[in-house]
């Protein structure tokens, strides 16, 4: 079925959508790096953020008993509430080894349970090469 907007609502239909589509792949990319954290205590896993224009929380303390299972589907938003056009969005942790985990290969002194070296950055090209797949979701939904 064919949509019909007014021209007078043409670029708010399109910044809509834009939106709609940011939060998708936001959400994509938070979920896909909780599934993959490694998880010892689970602090690493609980510990990514998202970001607006901004990287500072510095991630779950370590001296928590015990730490909440995160949601993939509900990014923590860090001094945000909903992702809009025009901001730059960052999906982080800050833990000190967190680059560690990025970086190293399986079994050489580093978590047996990582996805081996390269998996955030396979996580994020994954992501991006999906985006026309998500924005035809999002178009689907409009």
């Amino acid at each position: 079925m064919t949509r019909r907007i007014r021209l007078s609502g043409v670029a708010k239909y399109a910044q809509d959508n834009y939106e709609k589509l940011l939060r998708a792949a936001v959400t994509e990319t938070y979920g896909s790096l909780i599934k993959k954290s490694p998880v010892d205590q689970g602090r690493f896993q609980v510990s990514w953020a998202v970001g607006e224009d901004d990287a500072s929380f510095p991630g779950e303390p370590a001296d928590r008993d015990s730490y909440p299972t995160p949601n993939p589907k509900q990014p923590r938003r860090i001094g945000y509430a909903k992702e809009r056009a025009g901001n730059n969005y960052i999906v982080y942790n800050n833990l000190p080894y967190a680059v560690k985990l990025e970086t190293a290969a399986l079994g050489e002194g580093s978590s047996v349970q990582t996805n081996g070296p390269g998996w955030v950055r396979a996580t994020a090209k994954r992501v991006q090469s999906i985006i026309p797949t998500l924005a035809a979701r999002v178009n689907a939904e409009s």
